[in-house]
This record gives structure tokens, C-alpha cells and sequence, in this order.
């Protein structure tokens, strides 16, 4: 027997308590990660300065500037977990999460990247403030894009195929968010603007995901006899399944690749969709359905 015929043997739909139950644990840790966040460092989630403002400085050497290297000198100066990113061939950008900097701290720590490095090209030299409040409008408009973006799915998996088809797709986004989020916060993960669409992506690629699988199950719908709902809606999740596994699996190897290669600045953006990904199929294929036949057993309907 291939694997494939097995998984045309599952019974995911009645066995959704334990899906739902390992969502649950899932989102519990994370919310229990955002609490202890909270009171140990007053936010539960890790911003960055694109969020919650800080200084950019941008500069380019005579030769090529070591990350690690950089990241002591600045620790030495007393700014740690500072992002550091290469830009050319020997220019390096620093993002330090410190509304102002003292001219003379910033100048110190320039000579001292520049005593290793070489002296500065002076037509590069930048040094950038983003004020709080620019931050706080950003994460105010990010809020709303993801509002936005829920709003039309629910409208749009609607109109397409039924409400309650619609509920269990945006049952299955928050799920995904939720996880997402939680997961950042569990590992102190920064986010800033890169964030916003990573987050947008993950969604339009959980929906896309679930719009095959419930696609199947109308399909199937519509050439029913006398099955059962239940029974119809686990055949159409378990003839996606391999789909949806290969689909994102050849996603998850290229943002891996992405994640592991990319350097810091593009591994935070890399990480939160990674998590994603699995977060989206998982939910697409062990939530979405399960939620469809739960609803219509206590609704009495059968679709």
C-alpha cells in the first residue's frame, strides 16, 4: 500500500478533538509566553524599531565590516541586540533600538569599527532617528490591514461557497495568527515592517490552501447520495491532503533555504513565515473541515 492510499484511510474529521486539542496547547503556550513577556519586559510581543523607534546608522568602510564584530563594539558601548546588516560590498546598517543617540557614543563606536575596518567613505555616513510615535501610527495601521484582510476573506470565501464555509475559514486564520504570534513571542523574536507582510502572506497562503479542500467538499456535495456529512467532508480532506502537504512543504524548503542563508535582518521576516506555513496547512487541513462538521451537528444541518 503507498502512503497515499493510506492517507485516503485516515479519518482526520473524527479524530478532531485531538486536532483541536493540540491547537489549544499550541496557543496556550504562546499566550502564556506574551504574559510572561508582559511582566517582564512590558510588551508582550518583541518590537523592533520600526515599531517603537530607534536609530539607524548607515556607513560604509574600506573593507567589509564582521557582524559579530560589530555587535561586541556596540555591545561595549552598551547597546545589545542591535540588528546588524551588510549593505554592498563594505557597507554595514545598524539599527539600535534607542530613540537618540549621544553624538560623541555614536562617534566612539563608528572610530571603533573604523580603527578595523578603515576609514569611512563620508558620502555614506547616515544617521537616522524614527520617532515612537511614527511607530506606534505603524503598528495602529498594521492592526487594520490584518482586520481588513480577515473582513474580505470571510466576505469573499462567502460569497463563493457558504457563511458558515466562511466562519470555519476565519476560525482557522485566527488560529493561524494566534500560533504565529506565539510562537515570536515564546522566542523573543523582533518584529518591525517586514513583519506586516510576512503576516498577510501567511494568511492569503492558508486561505488558498483552504479554498482547495472546501472546493472538494462542495464538489462532493453537489454529487451526494445518502452519505453522511461527516464521511463526505473527511474523503475531501484526505484527497487534498498530499496537495496541501507537497505544496507546502516545497514553500517551506525555499523559505528554510531563505532563513538559514538570508542574514539577521531577512531571518526574523524568514522565521515568522516559516511558522506560518505549518501553522496554515495544519490548520487547513485539520481545522477548517473538523470546524464544518462540528457546527453542522450542533446546528442540526448537514453542510
Amino acid at each position: 500500500m503507498t502512503f497515499r492510499e493510506r492517507v485516503l484511510g485516515w479519518d482526520i474529521v473524527g479524530s478532531s478533538k485531538k486536532w483541536t486539542t493540540i491547537s489549544a496547547v499550541v496557543i496556550g503556550i504562546g499566550l502564556v509566553a506574551m504574559i510572561v513577556n508582559m511582566i517582564s519586559f512590558g510588551s508582550p510581543l518583541r518590537f523592533g524599531i520600526d515599531f517603537i523607534g530607534g536609530t539607524i546608522i548607515n556607513a560604509s568602510f574600506e573593507k567589509t565590516p564582521d557582524e559579530a564584530v560589530v555587535r561586541s563594539i556596540l555591545a561595549d558601548n552598551g547597546y545589545a541586540g542591535v540588528t546588524v546588516q551588510k549593505t554592498g560590498d563594505t557597507g554595514i546598517s545598524l539599527k539600535v533600538e534607542a530613540t537618540e543617540i549621544d553624538p560623541a557614543v555614536s562617534g566612539k563606536i563608528l572610530s571603533a569599527i573604523e580603527a578595523k575596518y578603515g576609514a569611512i567613505d563620508k558620502g555614506t555616513k547616515e544617521i537616522t532617528s524614527i520617532a515612537p510615535v511614527l511607530g506606534r501610527d505603524l503598528l495602529k495601521r498594521s492592526a487594520l490591514a490584518l482586520g481588513i484582510a480577515l473582513l474580505f476573506t470571510l466576505l469573499y470565501i462567502t460569497i463563493r461557497f457558504k457563511w458558515s464555509f466562511g466562519l470555519a475559514t476565519i476560525a482557522a486564520l485566527l488560529h493561524d495568527v494566534l500560533v504565529t504570534l506565539g510562537i515570536l513571542a515564546l522566542f523573543r523574536i523582533p518584529l518591525n515592517a517586514p513583519f506586516v507582510g510576512a503576516l498577510l502572506a501567511i494568511i492569503t497562503y492558508s486561505v488558498q490552501d483552504s479554498v482547495v479542500i472546501l472546493d472538494r467538499v462542495r464538489e462532493k456535495l453537489r454529487y451526494r447520495t445518502k452519505e453522511p456529512f461527516d464521511k463526505l467532508a473527511n474523503a475531501a480532506v484526505t484527497e487534498t491532503w498530499m496537495r496541501s502537504f507537497n505544496t507546502s512543504f516545497t514553500t517551506f524548503l525555499a523559505v528554510l533555504a531563505l532563513f538559514l542563508l538570508g542574514g539577521s535582518p531577512v531571518r526574523d521576516f524568514s522565521a515568522t513565515l516559516l511558522v506560518g506555513i505549518v501553522a496554515g496547512t495544519y490548520s487547513s487541513l485539520y481545522i477548517v473541515v473538523p470546524l464544518l462538521v462540528q457546527w453542522g451537528r450542533r446546528s442540526g444541518k448537514t453542510a
